[in-house]
């Protein structure tokens, strides 16, 4: 590693980059930017802050804030500060944030906002190790150990050293909080050199990546796939980064940022995908046409350069014309110069990724957890199958285990949870290498495919293997189908639970805008959804019945992590009801 740390290693861009741009954000109805001397001017004087509050090396604090600029600087600041970052969802309830920054022993807790410093407040009897809040933007609220940032900022003002300049390679750097879908949230330890010695080999695995100098953030930071490629990765490469708004204003920020590459979620590519085809299904038959051959020619461009065959001169001149008449209106909507986008966090379904490659966006599949410092394998513009999560990145070893669990070993992977000596000795093989608890698979040419969760493998009464997340990824790529749960394990047979795509539905069909579950006509509609699924599945796993519910599945409601995976066993047990009914005498 050519830095033992983080903080020296990200620092250090504040003298070599100068008033070169650091942090890009909306704010006051413009688009504003903090420079790289800016930047480590301000976070070096918070961490004399911090370490003037009386916090030592070592002890903890949290960030509790959607993404900002300040969230950066705060993060800087902790680390050259030489105390280990917590990162805690804003959104979380006050449980589960409470169970977080105890169990941590949190001195200090950045907050986005003055709201959450009050609740923060309000949780202090739970919490006896949190003595401090700083309020990240706005005026903070009255109480004893409550400030703003710029007071943090006066109180580092002056010389001094920073221990976090000094940190040992081996020393923790952050603890992620995993996200609990399957029980209790466990602290992941992140060392210098896991996060270090990952994007090192992250770098190897793409080649050249000076053409990414800006991302647009809009994951959240306390998850690791952001934290780790769109935090670190800009940072420690003394790039640029620039902070969605908003998801609501997901579509304009991509239109005014222009960023090089950005990093998302399945999801994500789902709504972009079902979005577009929706739109285009909606115009007269002419246009209709058009774009389906100029998918068509897309993917067999795409076809061709996945495989590393050459484009034959005809088919490139198709191409530009499909381009020229297609494909340059849905970049434009990215922005016009996004050269790659990063997904992680699920399975992404193949003919999604390649629908985007055809209109010249390479999305980068990767795979790994928390607990892997983010990716363990990536798909790389060299080297990609879509469908696939890609190859194991360099110094990084990943193994099948008899029954298909995808176990890892190298640099990337962490050294154990926080205070749990349990889940420790659970985690790990007598070799050392990480049960991820992750199914797969591994093709000839040595790339990994990601089938299932090995807890969540539905066994059906008839003795077969499903695994739900393929039924699902294949069931929300439905245009009006935006969440589902199928479920069957120990039954007969497969039933699912569906959410409609009301924006979807509204533009296709109107006068179903706010059609009740109960409606027959949403219900007919469904079913031949449902129908084109079956299709694609063996006869075992095809769905037989399914309900529809009122509601999306959000992470306020308790449905889904923050990071938006399903959580499985919640849903089941809200609607268990609802799914024995779907258990009668035969299939409908």
């Amino acid at each position: 590693m050519a830095a033992p740390n983080l903080a020296r290693a990200i620092l250090a861009h504040a003298h070599t980059r100068g008033e070169q741009p650091c942090l890009r954000f909306h704010r006051a109805g413009r688009w504003q930017t903090w420079s790289w001397q800016q930047v480590g001017r301000e976070a070096q004087a918070l961490a004399r802050g911090v370490l003037a509050l009386g916090l030592a090396p070592g002890q903890r604090v949290a960030i509790v804030s959607e993404n900002r600029p300040e969230w950066a600087l705060a993060d800087l600041a902790s680390l050259a500060a030489g105390v280990q970052v917590v990162s805690v969802f804003a959104t979380l309830p006050d449980g589960e944030m409470a169970f977080i920054l105890r169990h941590a022993g949190c001195r200090l807790a950045f907050v986005e906002s003055p709201p959450l410093a009050v609740r923060l407040l309000a949780l202090k009897p739970e919490l006896p190790a949190l003595e401090q809040v700083v309020v990240l933007e706005g005026q903070p609220p009255a109480g004893e150990g409550v400030s703003a940032l710029a007071e943090l900022a006066a109180r580092g003002a002056g010389e001094g050293p920073l221990p976090g300049l000094e940190a040992a390679p081996d020393e923790p750097a952050v603890v992620i909080y995993t996200s609990g879908t399957t029980g209790e949230p466990k602290g992941v330890i992140l060392t210098h050199r896991n996060i270090l010695g990952t994007l090192e080999a992250v770098v190897a695995a793409f080649g050249d990546i000076s053409a990414l100098r800006l991302n647009l953030s809009f994951l959240p930071l306390a998850h690791a796939l952001e934290r780790i490629a769109g935090h670190f990765l800009p940072l420690v490469q003394g790039n640029t980064i620039a902070y969605a708004r908003s998801l609501d204003t997901l579509a304009e920020d991509f239109r005014a940022v222009r960023p090089d590459f950005a990093v998302a979620v399945p999801r994500v590519f789902e709504k972009v995908h079902a979005r577009i085809h929706t739109q285009v299904r909606g115009k007269p038959a002419p246009a209709r046409a058009l774009f389906r051959w100029a998918v068509g020619v897309g993917v067999e461009r795409s076809l061709r350069l996945e495989r590393g065959q050459p484009i034959p001169p005809s088919l490139a001149a198709r191409y530009a014309a499909a381009d020229l008449l297609v494909f340059r209106a849905i970049r434009a909507r990215l922005g016009g110069r996004l050269r790659l986008f990063v997904s992680g966090g699920a399975p992404l379904a193949a003919d999604i990724a390649r629908f985007f490659h055809a209109a010249g966006i390479l999305v980068c599949e990767g795979w790994g957890a928390t607990e892997t410092s983010a990716p363990s394998t990536w798909n790389t513009p060299a080297a990609y199958r879509f469908g696939s999560v890609g190859r194991p990145l360099p110094g990084v070893e990943v193994r099948l285990d008899a029954d298909g669990e995808l176990q890892v070993r190298g640099v990337n992977v962490f050294p154990g949870y926080l205070d749990n000596p349990e889940a420790n000795a659970e985690a790990f093989t007598p070799d050392g290498f990480w049960r991820s608890g992750d199914i797969g698979r591994v093709d000839e040419e040595g790339f990994y495919y990601i089938t299932d969760r090995k807890k969540e493998l539905i066994i059906t009464a008839g003795g077969k293997n499903i695994a739900p997340q393929k039924l699902e990824n294949l069931l929300r790529q439905r245009p009006l189908i935006s969440h589902c749960l199928v479920h069957g394990d120990r039954r007969p047979y497969v039933v699912a639970l569906l959410t409609v795509d009301r924006a979807a539905l509204a533009a296709a069909h109107p006068e179903l805008a706010d059609a009740s579950p109960e409606d027959e006509r949403l219900r007919r509609l469904l079913e031949a959804e449902v129908a084109e699924v079956n299709r694609q599945l063996a006869r075992f796993e095809q769905i037989k019945k399914f309900r529809v519910l009122p509601g999306e599945f959000t992470a306020q409601g308790g449905e889904l992590s923050q990071s938006l995976k399903l959580k499985r066993r919640v849903v089941e047990e809200r609607h268990r009801p609802l799914l024995e009914t779907m258990y009668g005498d035969r299939p409908e």
